[in-house]
Formats: structure tokens, sequence, C-alpha cells
């Protein structure tokens, strides 16, 4: 008998390991300013920066300006690597930077 076998499409896990539900929580806590992003994605591991980003994107109380800094931060190669193409093109459609979208006009 044979049976299909269906390719992951990233690395993220369901469960989210503690330190990425600690991560959300400081991710929170910076609320306006985009350089307490910054610091917090240079304090933590590189490789949890993409699942942050994904699961903050799930979240209504993290700021929207937020996940865009950590999307900018972590580049769409990186985010596709870990995440998988489809979940990347996702986070980046949505949270593009609306500057570069006008900068042709």
């Amino acid at each position: 008998m044979t049976g299909f076998h269906s390719a992951r499409t990233g690395a993220l896990e369901v469960d989210m390991p503690d330190v990425l539900a600690v991560a959300l929580a400081r991710l929170r806590l910076c609320r306006v300013d985009t350089l307490d992003v910054f610091v917090l994605a240079d304090e933590l591991p590189e490789l949890i920066l993409p699942a942050l980003a994904w699961v903050a994107s799930r979240k209504a109380y993290i700021p929207r300006e937020s996940v865009r800094v950590l999307v900018k931060y972590c580049g769409p190669l990186f985010l596709e690597r870990c995440l998988g193409r489809r979940r990347a093109r996702e986070l980046i459609a949505r949270y593009q930077d609306d500057k570069q979208t006008l900068s042709g006009l």
C-alpha cells in the first residue's frame, strides 16, 4: 500500500515554548516605541523571532507596529526559511511597509 507524505511547510511548533510565551509578553509591553522592539529582538535568540512574529500577528493585544518591525527585522528569506513560504508571504503581505508601497507613485 502506498501512502501519501505531506511535507511540512515550516518549523513552527503548535504548542508555544516557554521562551516564546515570555517573548510575547515582553513584546506586548513595547507599545509605541519601535526601538524597544529592536532591543527585544536583539536580546532574543534569532531562531524564535519568526515564530514570535507569526504568533504575535495572531494576537489582538499586540500592537501592529511591533509586529511590522519584527517582520522587517527578520527579512523575507529568514521568515520563509523558518515559517515556510505560505506563512512568510502572508506576514510580509500583511505587514509590509506602507511607505514602500507608495514610493512608486
